[in-house]
């Protein structure tokens, strides 16, 4: 179907940023015309720029738009083993008789796989650490924030409210959609306010993001890289994205 055709392609400019006609035919298994004709009108909704022989993201001077929310789901099928390298290099700074924020996200999920064997307190929003934790005889489970949102399976409350409830961490991990400069941004305003608030309370903070997510915008940007301790990066990250990050705060890798 046409739709499906338009976020695979999406999809493929999102992971190379720039492709081809014949790698979206062979990927499609359509017709290059087909894939011109869906580029053509792709362009004219500003979609996609197009270039001699594929097309590209539009790009601006603030960087490049993240063009839809994608579900819980479809991230934990992306940058599977960047992430878990990022959540391992997060995970050994957690100490016993830590209190850490663990916000939502697929990375941050994959951090409770290297959690230590050790007395610490776990503050969090998503349902999935929820679930990953709840067994751990050696965890103290907080959940913060009333409403579930089905797509990224986070717990939210209304934007300006306070959902974090004047808790606060020795240390606070949390991911991004995007980070662009100096700014760091999420999807959802509520969301946004909540890990604002559980950054700007925690003793230190840290960004937890595979390199897909350098040079992103998005909607909320809820804190700033200057702010951040350090960010935590998967091991195989490229020199552009080590030093966009290194710009501002100290970067990690497994």
């Amino acid at each position: 179907m046409r739709s499906e055709r338009r976020q695979v392609i999406l999809d493929l400019l999102e992971q190379r940023q720039t492709v081809t006609v014949k790698a979206i035919a062979d990927t499609l298994g359509v017709s290059d015309m087909t894939v011109r004709r869906d580029l053509g009108e792709m362009a004219e909704e500003g979609l996609v720029v197009r270039v001699h022989g594929g097309a590209q993201l539009p790009r601006s001077a603030r960087g490049n738009a993240l063009l839809r929310v994608r579900s819980h789901a479809e991230k934990k099928q992306r940058s599977v083993e960047q992430k878990r390298s990022a959540a391992k290099a997060a995970a050994r700074i957690v100490e016993p008789g830590d209190t850490i924020f663990l916000g939502g996200g697929t990375t941050l999920e994959l951090m409770c796989d290297y959690l230590p064997d050790a007395d610490i307190r776990v503050i969090t929003n998503s349902m999935p650490v929820l679930n990953l934790l709840a067994d751990n005889p050696r965890v103290e489970l907080f959940l913060v924030g009333g409403t579930l949102r089905q797509n990224t399976r986070v717990f939210t409350t209304p934007y300006g409210s306070s959902g974090y409830h004047g808790l606060s961490a020795s240390k606070a991990f949390v991911s991004a959609t995007g980070v662009f400069g100096n700014e760091v941004f999420g999807s959802h305003p509520d969301v946004s306010a909540l890990l604002h608030d559980a950054c700007t309370r925690a003793a230190s903070s840290y960004l937890v993001i595979d390199a897909d997510k350098v040079g992103v915008r998005d909607f909320c940007m809820f804190t700033k890289l200057e702010l951040m301790d350090a960010v935590f990066l998967n091991a195989d990250a490229s020199a552009e994205a080590l030093a966009a990050l290194g710009a501002y705060t100290s970067v990690i890798t497994e």
